[in-house]
């Protein structure tokens, strides 16, 4: 039986999100079954639309709003922890289901910078994994505690923009 493994992708700057679809798309190109969750990310919208074509191979879903424009408050910040939750508890599905091979959590790791989960929660559903399924984290920094709990860290970083 395939054994997984979960990877994190990280670093200031862009290029997180397409490494992570690109271990995506080289998974479902060996018969995996793929779901991406994105958390905190809501600029990526032309990406997204080519992504939905390769549905049921690779899902992809998000959970929040676009704020694109619109003033961080309190009652915005509870919006966003209310969606986040959601998200959250959806890979919580996922994972208990195991209903896919490769679990892409792209920008969970945003959540934790910014407070809206915390790292023992990302452990909690990290010890939900079965041994089959890959878990791709990504964000712009790496908490110590997941980093000691992960196979593969890559750390992403500009050279020049």
């Amino acid at each position: 039986m395939r054994q997984g493994q979960i990877s994190v992708y990280y670093g200031a700057g862009k290029g997180k999100t397409c490494v992570a679809v690109g271990r995506g798309l080289r998974a479902i190109g060996d018969d995996m079954r793929v779901v991406m969750i994105q958390f905190m990310d809501y600029h990526n919208s032309k990406e997204i639309e080519l992504l939905k074509k390769l549905e049921p191979d690779f899902r992809i879903f998000r959970f929040e709003k676009n704020r694109a424009e619109q003033e961080i408050n309190d009652a915005v910040r509870r919006e966003i922890t209310d969606e986040i939750k959601n998200a959250f508890n959806f890979a919580r599905k996922i994972v208990d289901t195991g209903e896919c091979e490769m679990l892409l959590l792209d920008g969970i790791l945003e959540c934790i910078k910014q407070g809206f989960l915390s790292a023992e929660q990302l452990d909690e559903l990290l010890d939900r994994r079965p041994d089959y399924m890959d878990i791709i984290l990504t964000g712009d920094s790496l908490p110590p505690s997941i980093a000691e709990r992960v196979h593969c860290i890559y750390q992403l970083k500009a050279e020049k923009q």
